[in-house]
């Protein structure tokens, strides 16, 4: 390549190139390429961009219309405040975690959080305290779960995690997760409070779910939340970046989450130039879901039913969701994430191939694990193309010929790496000498190792499979011999690992 020649624009011209091919989006952002937006809006992108003058208001201190819109959100949403962040809901997490929390604190997180939690507790020096997660929804094999990685929230999960840790009295939940499946929050939200606790919560998917009241699951804060995160372009019509912090009214009254505390920290940890378009599609995003929202959830859920129908028998979706789908536990899932596997083990190992037929074919989906394909429909999806997803997935399938010994062979391989994977994330018995913030913010010596020569260093960062960017080693955890072994078949089976560079680790000396 050449480094020299100033008139290139590389980035530019492959986004261009990119937006030349009118790819499908089966991916986030929800504007589905701009589709959702008027062309009042998309042709003033530009125009809007500007900084903080008399006229706009100011995103860290709204007085004006930005106060306004934040006002109209929160009423939307059903919050007691809600604030708009441009940067993402990693700075959402941070903004939330130094209010609720603040330095040297502690929380109690399940292990399959994001890796932006690691990171935001790591620079307030927060303590994690891992716990379990057992629950599925109640169509899932829970010894083999088709439809999700990873196991949710129960209420006795966090029960047992608050009375072995009665000093901590904070929680953090991710609900619903990048599979959609939704924790328990109702009954955890009862659970924490009896403990004199608060339950913060990562919807960092959930944004679309208090549009469309009994089609979807209850939003965090309708089931009893003390605070959310939200990111907004992931299921509405936002430009990426677009995050929403919600506090419950509860919490703003009983005081244990003051308004004044929150807008004190957000000019710490948001820029002090926030995107007004990013906000403005915020705006427009709020006002289009209360005028229509539930029109377009009827339309993508009738769509996604004919879908399911339409599968050839060897594929299978999750099937819809009823009143009865609620599991005993109190799991839920979000009917419009979109999860594709197949119906016996030994097809399992097609996914991968379906997953690259539908790259060449311009379909574009969210994310492909060992077993499972996850696409995020646009609620601005159209007709045509849930009906090409599924006759290019179908003639895809049909198209493949195996040996039903040999595909029994690889599917049990699968799913027995899925489970090894399952057992990375409840506290393993892992020596963390160093903390989180000393192996990310410490000055020790670091440098990259290859992964086979890793075992017996400390990480210098999360390595979390990504997506759905769960840290599967922590920062300041030793790598041992099995999770090398681990890894080197995740690679194998083309999973990318978020904080390693060529197969290389980052390691501290």
């Amino acid at each position: 390549m050449d480094y020299t020649d100033q008139n290139q624009r590389p980035l530019l011209e492959a986004l261009y190139a990119y937006a030349a091919e009118n790819r499908i989006s089966w991916h986030m952002p929800g504007h589905n390429n701009g589709e959702a937006w008027p062309l009042s809006f998309r042709g003033n992108l530009a125009s809007i961009d500007t900084t903080e003058l008399a006229v706009t208001d100011d995103l860290n201190h709204p007085e004006g219309p930005a106060r306004h819109a934040m006002l109209l959100a929160s009423k939307a949403f059903g919050s007691g405040y809600t604030r708009f962040l441009t940067s993402g809901s990693t700075t959402a997490i941070q903004l939330l975690l130094a209010a609720a929390v603040g330095t040297d604190g502690k929380m109690l997180v399940a292990r399959t959080c994001h890796q932006s939690v690691v990171h935001a507790a790591a620079c307030l020096n927060i303590e994690l305290i891992l716990f379990h997660q057992t629950g599925y929804p109640e169509h899932e094999n829970q010894l083999h779960p088709k439809f999700s990685l990873f196991p949710q929230a129960t209420q006795r999960d966090v029960e047992v995690a608050m009375d072995e840790n009665p000093n901590c009295r904070t929680v953090w939940l991710t609900s619903p997760d990048y599979y959609g499946n939704c924790a328990a929050i109702r009954q955890i939200a009862d659970c924490v409070h009896q403990r004199g606790g608060r339950l913060l919560v990562d919807e960092a998917h959930g944004a679309h779910f208090c549009f469309a009241e009994g089609l979807l699951p209850p939003s965090a804060l309708k089931s009893g939340a003390d605070a959310a995160v939200q990111s907004g372009h992931k299921t509405l019509p936002v430009l990426t970046g677009g995050a929403l912090l919600h506090i419950s009214q509860d919490a703003l009254d009983n005081g244990s989450l003051p308004a004044e505390e929150v807008d004190r920290l957000l000019p710490v940890f948001q820029s002090s130039s926030p995107s007004f378009p990013i906000a403005a599609s915020l705006d427009y995003a709020r006002s289009s879901m209360v005028e229509e929202g539930r029109e377009r959830v009827l339309e993508q859920l009738a769509l996604f039913v004919d879908f399911g129908l339409d599968l050839d028998p060897r594929l299978i979706c999750r099937p819809e969701r009823t009143s009865l789908s609620l599991s005993a536990q109190g799991i839920d899932y979000d009917p419009l994430r979109l999860v594709v596997t197949t119906r016996e083990p030994a097809w399992l190992f097609v996914v991968k191939a379906l997953a690259a037929q539908l790259h060449r074919l311009k379909m574009d989906i969210e994310y492909a694990d060992l077993t499972r394909l996850v696409l995020i429909p646009s609620l601005w999806q159209t007709r045509e193309n849930w009906q090409l997803l599924a006759s290019v997935l179908n003639e895809s399938v049909r198209s493949l010929s195996f040996q039903s010994t040999e595909g029994l062979q690889q599917g049990t391989k699968l799913m027995e790496l899925e489970e090894k994977w399952r057992n990375f994330l409840p506290p393993r018995s892992a020596d963390r000498s160093l903390t989180a913030r000393e192996a990310l913010l410490g000055k020790q010596k670091r440098q990259y190792v290859p992964l086979s020569e890793s075992a017996g260093y400390y990480a210098a960062r999360p390595l979390a499979p990504y997506p759905p960017g769960v840290p599967i080693i922590w920062p300041g955890e030793r790598i041992d011999a099995e999770a090398v072994d681990f890894m080197t078949v995740l690679l194998e089976n083309s999973i990318s690992i978020s904080g390693m560079t060529n197969d290389q680790v980052p390691v501290i000396m």
